[in-house]
């Protein structure tokens, strides 16, 4: 469901999660059962809340465990309401869920690997299966928070979300990516497309590059917390996350689409030529305006003696800044399937709250396999 990396974040200070990685889970139960499109949606809205919150109100990230981890509360909340299964139910689903799939950081860390595309998928069959057990009546750990030697104790916190006030306003809180990269290179891409445009100069006249950014970008794709493979990006999924090689390769091409990460593309000797010039500095005051904004500051330093900067506030796709992913749809599917079936899929999407979800994966199922 979301390999291609191009899916939803939700952003806290420190932490961070794929609110899209609930989809896959929550869309098969909905088909399951053959719940309405508005079923659908709303299954969708409350996995995205449950994760967001953990997101927002713990430090699963920080302590060592990865963000897929929180799958294991959002994607049986939304599934077993979807299965129409009791609070008890559910409930003891997410605890057997909780104690038995969490899944670590060291995922995100470099070298990177193919399981980073793919631990959210682990996580989730974890989740269903727990999930349908409880719904044959087997009771799992509840105290799987607070209890001893539960989540409280391994993050050195009380987790508390006030679930009675809470709205389902995780779609609506959550950042929709613009570029195919991690989640915080976003702006930092953007102010080098911007700039190439508007301040015309060739890759063979650039001396360095330097990316300031937040403490969070440095730490995930700049060689901070989750280390650094500057000397080894020969795979997407370092591609993808190297701030390096996708400043370079939105200078070279304009772009930062699939097509970047091509294996041809990534390992072309111009790419990685100029991705070695790129410094990547943490900046305090962009971090405290985190996650509010994203700013990010581009300093190219030419051969002639001149010296080019831009700067971003943020991107389109941040809450602050929504965008008509309409577009974005078009240029993934472009290659894939035909204008009728494009058309199709996505009058089904801005109808979903008067057709059935099997009409939309009806036409999901007509989409070629790749491969």
């Amino acid at each position: 469901m979301r390999y291609v990396d191009f899916m939803d974040n939700f952003l806290a200070p420190t932490e961070t999660c794929h609110t899209a990685d609930n989809f896959g889970g929550v869309l098969t139960a909905a088909e399951y059962v053959g719940a309405s499109g508005r079923d659908l949606m709303l299954g969708v809205a409350l996995a995205y809340t449950v994760q967001s919150r953990f997101v927002d109100h713990a430090n699963f990230m920080t302590r060592g465990f990865d963000h897929t981890a929180q799958l294991a509360f959002s994607v049986p909340a939304a599934a077993g309401r979807l299965l129409e299964m009791s609070e008890d139910q559910i409930a003891h689903g997410i605890a057997m869920a909780a104690s038995s799939d969490a899944s670590f950081a060291n995922i995100r860390a470099k070298p990177l690997s193919q399981w980073k595309g793919l631990a959210s998928a682990q996580s989730t069959l974890g989740a269903m299966n727990a999930l349908f057990l409880a719904r044959r009546g087997v009771q799992g750990p509840l105290a799987v928070i607070e209890g001893p030697d539960g989540i409280d104790n391994l993050l050195h916190m009380r987790v508390e979300i006030d679930w009675e006030h809470e709205r389902y306003e995780g779609v609506v809180s959550s950042t929709i990516k613009k570029y195919n990269a991690q989640i915080h290179t976003q702006s930092a891409i953007l102010c080098m497309i911007e700039m190439v445009r508007q301040q015309a100069f060739q890759a063979d006249d650039v001396i360095s590059i330097e990316a300031d950014v937040t403490q969070i970008t440095f730490d995930f794709t700049g060689g901070g917390l989750y280390g650094s493979d500057r000397e080894k990006i020969t795979t997407k999924e370092q591609a993808d996350h190297s701030l390096p090689y996708l400043l370079a390769v939105a200078l070279l091409d304009g772009a930062v689409m699939p097509a970047q990460f091509l294996p041809d593309r990534i390992n072309r000797a111009d790419v990685q030529r100029l991705l070695g010039k790129v410094v990547v500095r943490p900046d305090n005051q962009y971090t405290r305006e985190y996650p509010t904004h994203m700013p990010a500051k581009i300093t190219v330093r030419l051969k002639d003696g001149t010296v080019r900067t831009h700067t971003a506030q943020g991107f389109p796709g941040m809450p602050s800044q929504p965008f008509d992913a309409v577009d974005k749809f078009d240029a993934l599917v472009d290659d894939r399937i035909d204008n009728l079936l494009s058309d199709e899929i996505k009058h089904a999407v801005q109808s979903l709250e008067i057709i059935q979800t099997r009409e939309l994966t009806g036409l999901l199922a007509k989409v070629p396999d790749p491969g």
